[in-house]
């Protein structure tokens, strides 16, 4: 068994199926969070974690448990700044990997779109999500998780 922990971010993870094809190719077993607002037998039957309903519940939970060197894949950009800095390779559903350099980019970014929501009580969420973006996913995820020590 590879000696690298994956845990999702799962709330409103749109490729839940892509990360269970691309660990099971490697025999790596990944660690579902999600609120108890998700729950379903199905999801516990397959050895999900449920944790109490908050807006950072979540967060939380997977800060506390990821080591140096585990994956975590989350469209949480404030999550991922926070965990590459505790050395974990972070994805997100587009598949994009997340660096420690990019932190102050991440962060300024999201200062400037809450001060523009502010100003015009509107908010841009993000494009539609395609099956280019799945594909890309898979495709990094997979070169991640083949690249990692150990596996």
């Amino acid at each position: 068994m590879p000696n690298v922990n994956v845990y999702v971010d799962a709330d409103s993870c749109p490729v839940q199926d892509e990360i269970l094809e691309v660990c099971q190719l490697f025999g790596v077993n990944p660690n579902f969070i999600a609120t108890v607002n998700h729950y379903s037998s199905e999801k516990a039957e397959a050895g999900w974690m449920f944790v109490d309903d908050g807006s950072q519940s979540v967060d939380i939970y997977i800060l506390n448990k990821v080591q140096d060197g585990d994956v975590v894949i989350t469209q949480d950009l404030s999550l991922a700044v926070l965990l590459t800095s505790k050395g974990v390779y972070v994805m997100t559903p587009r598949g994009k990997l997340v660096k420690e350099n990019d932190a102050e980019q991440i962060m300024n970014q999201k200062f400037i779109r809450q001060q523009a929501m502010k100003r015009t009580k509107k908010w841009k969420g993000p494009s539609a999500f395609t099956d280019k973006d799945r594909k890309k996913f898979q495709s990094i995820f997979q070169h991640l998780l083949s690249k990692h020590e150990g596996i």
